[in-house]
């Protein structure tokens, strides 16, 4: 049986007096260094435009069970470099997501030079055996949005019940009225994150 891919989120913000000492260290160390970890397919950084906190990494994976590697534990807690361990306590909102990709089922993120929004959605504690015709509904509401380029569902198990993520990528500038009207709520279940985001760039001196 294969397995499902996998997907790495975490989000958070630093203090502003840090901001740009974060983004050195993750575009210089923290980005490269996991970008190159066996079983990681795909990388990207975003910038929360409505919603928080402000920045957003998402990580392709092979599985779930890439995190669970002896790369990936090499590089990782206790085994943290000394300036992940100065500057991830001092942000705030910091939150890692660890999902399984469950509609499409090989689709990675597209390439953030095609994608001009990046909408981020959480629907919490949904009944997996129960929910299949209000995933569909949800699926359909997100492809029913002008200018989408792809959606795609993943599902972060919590025992008898789950979590389900929604990652969808537009070609325009979708707004947070838009995304809110249309797919903020499915069935009785409402999006507790629904975060919209442009792609990362940094200005080079």
């Amino acid at each position: 049986m294969t397995s499902r891919k996998g997907l790495l989120l975490v989000v958070m913000e630093p203090p502003a007096s840090l901001e740009e000492e974060f983004n050195d260290w993750y575009d210089t160390e923290h980005f490269p260094q996991r970008s190159a970890l066996p079983g990681f397919q795909s990388a990207s950084r975003w910038v929360c435009i409505a919603g928080w906190p402000r920045w957003l990494a998402v990580y392709d994976l092979a599985s779930a069970a890439v995190l669970e590697s002896d790369s990936y534990r090499a590089v990782s807690g206790s085994n943290s470099t000394p300036w992940s361990r100065r500057l991830l306590p001092r942000t705030v909102g910091r939150m890692r997501v660890v999902a399984e990709q469950t509609l499409p089922g090989d689709a990675l993120t597209l390439d953030p030079a095609r994608t001009s929004r990046l909408l981020l959605a959480r629907y919490p504690a949904m009944v997996p055996q129960r929910e299949d015709a209000a995933c569909n509904e949800l699926i359909s509401n997100f492809r029913a949005l002008e200018d989408v380029l792809q959606v795609r569902l993943f599902q972060s198990a919590r025992a008898s019940v789950a979590d389900y993520w929604v990652i969808a990528e537009f070609d325009y500038p979708i707004s947070a009225e838009t995304a809110a009207s249309t797919v903020g709520r499915v069935g009785t279940k409402g999006a507790d994150i629904l975060n919209l985001y442009v792609p990362y760039y940094r200005a080079k001196d």
